[in-house]
């Protein structure tokens, strides 16, 4: 009996010691790291470019009533340079914006301008064959002041770390300067005039900006005419052009 119990205490004992260093064995072991997938890049809308320098290129024209002959000329042309504040809503990709500058605006024509108390404003076509070759500059110079006003749709960020934009917008400006330009080739002469009073005062309108990254088209049409209310031929101002943002 006794050599029973001996034996089964020894048994035991070498159970136990070979569970043991197995365990130490198992728990020495290099246990290679889970391979991992690498993680997907997300593309989101944090660090949006506020487009808050805003510089506009644009053709800009009127659609008006051909009287007595007068037009305007295709290379009509104009810039914008403005400030924005943009205004993101809950982190979304889209944002409000306000801002305000300056705009420049000139009308090159085939006619003389006049302005008169009375009637108001007039064109009268130059009757010269040799028009292009006498006159080397003619054309209508206005300077406003716009607030423009923007809802800014945006794209989640692409591979190139680029998005798409979408702004549709309203502007109001109020003109702070007019006046004519005439630049005669033989003999040179330089002939400046201003004030206008015939022109209208303010002008407002819609605008649109459509582009990828930096760069934009950008286009607007005026609501109010670019003459006051029978001082004038009837007039309204479009642009169409490229806009540059930054910032």
């Amino acid at each position: 009996m006794k050599k029973i119990v001996v034996l089964l205490v020894l048994t035991l004992s070498l159970a136990a010691a070979f569970a043991q260093t197995d365990s130490t064995s198992i728990g020495s072991m290099p246990v290679a790291p889970a391979q991992t997938q690498p993680a997907k890049k997300k593309y989101t809308m944090m660090n949006v470019p506020k487009d808050r320098i805003v510089v506009d290129f644009n053709a800009t024209n009127w659609i008006h009533k051909r009287e007595n002959g007068m037009k305007t000329q295709f290379y009509s042309r104009g810039i914008n340079l403005y400030g924005m504040y943009d205004i993101q809503i809950k982190k979304s990709r889209v944002s409000v914006a306000i801002g305000a500058g300056i705009s420049w605006v000139n009308i090159y024509t085939n006619s003389k301008f006049t302005d008169s108390v009375g009637p108001g404003a007039k064109f009268q076509p130059f009757a010269m064959a040799n028009y292009h070759d006498s006159i080397k500059i003619n054309k209508i110079t206005e300077t406003w002041i716009d607030i423009p006003l923007e809802l800014r749709i945006r794209t989640n960020r692409d591979k190139l770390d680029q998005m798409w934009k979408f702004n549709v917008g309203f502007k109001f400006g109020i003109k702070v300067d007019a006046y004519t330009k005439m630049v005669f080739k033989n003999p040179h002469e330089n002939i400046r005039e201003k004030p206008y009073g015939d022109f209208e005062l303010f002008r407002m309108g819609p605008t649109l900006r459509i582009g990828y990254s930096s760069v934009n088209i950008t286009g607007y049409y005026g609501l109010l005419g670019v003459f006051k209310n029978g001082r004038g031929p009837q007039a309204n101002e479009w642009s169409l052009g490229i806009s540059f943002n930054g910032l």
